[in-house]
C-alpha cells in the first residue's frame, strides 16, 4: 500500500510539473554544442533571451533535404556577415538521430550557428505545427524581429537577399 501511496505521489508531481512549465510559457532547447537556447513564448512571437537585439531566424531543416542541404551554405554566409545582427538557430526535424551523428553532421558542414536535434526539439515543434500552417514540410524558416515580434515565414529555399530585405523592414 505505501508503494501504490508513493506512485500515487510521483506521478502527480510530475503531472503538476508539466502543467507548470506549460503554462510558464517557457521552452528550453539543447543544442548539440550542449548549449541551452530559453525561450519565452509571447502573443507575438519568440523571445529568444540568449539573443536580444538580434533578428532570430528559426530554420527547421533535414539532413537529408537536399534543399535543406543546398540552403545551407548560404544560411552560413549570412550568419557570418550578419552575426552582429542576426543569429539563426536550425532544428532538425525530418528523422529522430543520435547526438554523435548530428554533431558530426554539424561539423561535417561548417555549420556556424546552433543546431538543435529532433529528439530535443518536440516542444518547440509541436507548437509551431499547433500555432502556425506549418504542416512539417523543409525547409521552413520563421523570422523573429528583434523584438521576438515574429515578422516573416518561409516555405522552401530563400534567397539570402530576401532574407536581408525582410531584417531591415
Amino acid at each position: 500500500m505505501k508503494k501504490l501511496g508513493l506512485l500515487a505521489f510521483v506521478f502527480t508531481l510530475i503531472f503538476v510539473s508539466s502543467i507548470h512549465a506549460k503554462s510558464s510559457n517557457e521552452m528550453a532547447l539543447t543544442t548539440t554544442a550542449g548549449k541551452i537556447i530559453n525561450i519565452n513564448i509571447t502573443q507575438n512571437g519568440f523571445e529568444f533571451k540568449q539573443y536580444p537585439g538580434k533578428t532570430v531566424l528559426l530554420n527547421f531543416f533535414g539532413p537529408m533535404c537536399p534543399p535543406c542541404i543546398i540552403e545551407m551554405p548560404h544560411l552560413i554566409e549570412l550568419q557570418k556577415e550578419h552575426k552582429d545582427d542576426l543569429q539563426i538557430i536550425a532544428v532538425q526535424v525530418q528523422m529522430p538521430m543520435e547526438q554523435d551523428e548530428i554533431k558530426d553532421f554539424v561539423k561535417k558542414n561548417n555549420v556556424n550557428y546552433p543546431v538543435i536535434n529532433l529528439n530535443d526539439a518536440w516542444d518547440i515543434v509541436s507548437f509551431v505545427k499547433a500555432n502556425t500552417n506549418w504542416g512539417g514540410q523543409i525547409p521552413f524558416m520563421m523570422m523573429f524581429d528583434k523584438s521576438g515580434h515574429l515578422k516573416n515565414q518561409y516555405m522552401g529555399v530563400v534567397a539570402n537577399e530576401k532574407l536581408l530585405s525582410d531584417m531591415k523592414k
